[in-house]
């Protein structure tokens, strides 16, 4: 059972020892941006040899997976899908992101489901969570605790997480003692109380169980786009929904709607995308860091010249305005255009840079997504920036984690090189 990746070819028949559920999002169309945590990888191949060295040998189930192993191309949803329902244990690797991005949560769910149909008394059994990152607002994620104490007293692992052992040589006998210790719990528990291929809920369709907003780190999504319904009778409504949330200015090349392109790069970035349409919730806007997507045809009748209006005038900084002007310009569409650009520009000089190319606006879904991760990251930066204190704890130990941020997160390539902290 050396090999890998012949293990993975058995998996639609004789099922797998884990599956690893990290803080990740599913890839974008056309993107080439990997959100994965470089130390992952070597966490998993790391973990697989310590499974596959105390495998009985008679075992006929592949060692484990990672998403990494999913061809480019692939429908990512039924690949998910299809190793949630045959992994004899999950192994999430809990940490902030994990909480705050949706993705992780709803592979988290799905394995529970499919645990408690198969007629598991306590579903939670089946998990072997591994504190990845301490954590920051989570004051007892489901299984930690049970999972920590199986593995007897590693204070090391305890106080600096998963990730710090392994990056850091110092920690490197606790490192291969908590593989180990995981190793055989998993093993014990794939060999003794095997579930069994069984069904599984359709992931796309299953929510997160973690509250986003509990994590501290939300970040806000708002949409000015008309509903189909809505639209003007000149302007195409291809690409219009039931609600604005559902806008998609480039369906040649989009799936998604953009407010979703845009929750999923936020999760990239460790935020909590919380989506909502510009009428409903942009009372709201204050409370975190945050983007309004702008179509220009939302101001096309009165009503929602008189709601962007409105917004405008009371964004604070931390909020940024986006235009995002779809492919099928006309001479109606950029008279709309320039009249956003005067609302946008009537509240004052862009705050910077940034800010400033957000009011020009974007032409493309390849611009939107190279866009928007500057766009949050300055929404967050002026965010902490405010002139009074963050409204939570969480969000304290964010502004402090943000603070101590330095290059020490290096390639695993160079981690002979990193020393512990003094």
């Amino acid at each position: 059972m050396s090999d890998t990746g012949a293990s993975r070819s058995r998996f639609g028949q004789r099922g797998s020892y884990f599956y690893l559920s990290y803080a990740q999002s599913p890839p974008l169309e056309g993107s080439t941006q990997d959100d994965r945590d470089p130390w992952v990888p070597q966490f998993f191949e790391d973990l697989t040899k310590a499974v596959e060295q105390q495998a009985s040998p008679r075992s006929r189930l592949g060692a484990g997976f990672f998403d990494r192993e999913i061809p480019p191309g692939s429908d990512w949803s039924a690949s998910l899908i299809r190793e949630l329902g045959v992994a004899e244990v999950l192994v999430p690797l809990y940490s902030p992101g994990y909480f705050a991005r949706s993705w992780p949560g709803r592979e988290w769910n799905c394995f529970y489901q499919r645990v408690q149909n198969a007629g598991v008394a306590d579903p939670l059994q089946r998990f072997v969570p591994v504190l990845w990152i301490p954590l920051l607002g989570e004051e007892d994620p489901p299984a930690l605790q049970e999972s920590m104490a199986s593995l007897g007293a590693v204070s090391d692992y305890a106080e600096n997480g998963m990730r710090a052992l392994l990056r850091l040589q110092f920690y490197r006998g606790s490192y291969k003692l908590v593989v180990r210790r995981l190793a055989s719990r998993i093993v014990e528990l794939a060999e003794t109380a095997p579930i069994g291929p069984s069904a599984v809920p359709d992931i796309d369709e299953v929510r997160s169980p973690f509250s986003p907003e509990a994590s501290g780190v939300a970040f806000g999504i708002s949409v000015a786009a008309p509903a189909s319904s809505a639209v003007p009778a000149d302007r195409d409504r291809v690409g219009y929904g039931e609600s604005g949330v559902e806008w998609r200015p480039y369906p040649s090349e989009q799936q998604l709607p953009l407010a979703e392109y845009a929750q999923r790069i936020a999760e990239q970035m460790d935020f909590a995308g919380i989506v909502a349409d510009v009428e409903k919730r942009g009372i709201q806007l204050a409370n975190r860091p945050g983007v309004v997507l702008i179509d220009p045809w939302f101001i096309a009748d009165e009503s929602g010249l008189r709601t962007l209006r409105d917004i405008v005038a009371k964004l604070p900084n931390w909020v940024l305005p986006l235009l995002v002007i779809s492919a099928d310009q006309d001479e109606r569409s950029e008279q709309l255009e320039r009249q956003v650009r005067d609302i946008l520009r009537g509240k004052g000089a862009p705050r910077s840079e940034v800010a400033l190319r957000a009011s020009y606006g974007v032409r493309s879904l390849a611009d939107f997504a190279a866009l928007m991760p500057v766009l949050a990251a300055e929404a967050e930066r002026q965010y902490l920036r405010r002139d009074f204190d963050p409204q939570s704890a969480a969000q304290a130990d964010r502004l402090r984690q943000r603070l101590r941020a330095s290059p020490d997160d290096a390639s695993p390539q160079n981690s002979a090189r990193e020393t512990p902290d003094a």
